[in-house]
This record gives structure tokens, sequence and C-alpha cells, in this order.
């Protein structure tokens, strides 16, 4: 994210209401009253290691390989249909936010970070071997962000509260613009901009 003008926060609030209308997150109403509010929204919008999806993966990082080598290998099936770019577009890139998840704002002559790679990867599969919905799509590509880049929705929810992010150690501003593309997404970053950045995991191969 990028330090919060009226209307970025307006964008903000899009991250947020559209994970209500999708029906994934139940965000307290008043974050200020509550002892830790940190504790609370990512009760509320980070799934946990291990929860189940409509898709049959469990969310694990240990996904993050298989999901970015979809983007290589399943991507160029799934181009054309309109799911793909319809279900990407709804959703904000979590390294970038003013842009849209269908195209970060690295992306130069077909690249993309690999935290954008694995969520079109994802989307990919959804549609080539699961002939997923438009919304259902955009539904697991976001729960799956949030799993996986959680540090951005949570600034995203505390900014839209009227809270300062910055207060409780989370920045303001995405790590694309902090020139973290090739630092590990658990560390905050973009996974790297070609071969997947994630010593967090085994077998990081892009």
């Amino acid at each position: 994210m990028r330090e919060t003008s009226p209307s970025h926060r307006g964008r903000l609030r899009l991250v947020v209401g559209l994970a209500a209308v999708l029906g994934l997150l139940a965000v307290p109403s008043a974050l200020a009253e509550t002892d830790d509010p940190i504790a609370a929204i990512e009760e509320a919008i980070v799934p946990l290691e291990g929860t189940e999806t409509g898709y049959a993966i469990p969310l694990s990082l240990k996904s993050l390989p298989t999901f970015v080598g979809w983007w290589y290998t399943l991507v160029p099936e799934v181009e054309d249909d309109p799911r793909y770019e319809e279900a990407l577009s709804v959703l904000v890139a979590p390294c970038c936010d003013d842009n849209s998840a269908f195209r970060c704002c690295c992306e130069q002559g077909g690249q993309a970070c690999n935290i954008i790679r694995s969520g079109k990867g994802l989307a990919a599969y959804l549609i080539a071997e699961r002939n997923f919905t438009t919304e259902a799509i955009s539904q697991s590509v976001l729960e799956w962000f949030r799993f996986a880049k959680p540090d951005y929705y949570v600034a995203a929810e505390l900014a839209a509260e009227g809270m300062s992010p910055v207060t409780y150690g989370l920045t303001t501003e995405g790590s694309c613009y902090r020139g973290m593309c090739e630092v590990p997404i658990t560390q905050g970053g973009c996974g790297g901009m070609k071969t997947l950045i994630e010593p967090a995991i085994e077998g990081t191969k892009g």
C-alpha cells in the first residue's frame, strides 16, 4: 500500500467490502474498542494453515511452488476465458493495491511477481481443472492471498477503520513500492520476479 490518500482509503475499503460480498469475512465493526485489534482482524480474515478449500487443496505455503508453476503451464490455456480476467480484476494486488490482481505494477513483458503468479496460477487451475464460476475463483484467490500475505490485509483493514497501521508495526506502503520484489513472501516481500524466493518452504523452484 502507498500512503492513504482519500482515494486510496476508498480502495482499502473496497478490499474489505469485496471480501464481505464474497462471504469471506466478518470484520469487527469497532476495532478501536478491542484490546488487541490485530488479533481481532487476524481471527476474522486470515485463514489458518490447513484450512480446507473449495478446491480440495488445504491452505499451505507448500502450495506456492505448485501455484506458481500453474502460472507457466495453465495460464496460457485459460487466458481467453472471460472468467480469468474478470475474477482477478475485481481483486486488488496485495503487493501494490492501486493495481488489480490481473496486472500488478511490476508486470513487464508478460512477467509478474510470484505472489501474483501464485494467484493467477490458482485461478487458471480453477478454470482448467475445476470449472469454477467467476465468483468462486475470486473467492478462492482472495482466500489464498489473505493466507499467504496477511500483512497487507490486516493493514488494509486497520486503515479502512481509520486506524494507523504504523501504530501496530505495519506499513501503509506496498511491498512492490518498497523495493521488496526479491524478498520472500513470508518476510513481507513479493517472492521474486523469476525463481520463487521462499526459504521457509522446500521445493521453491518457479
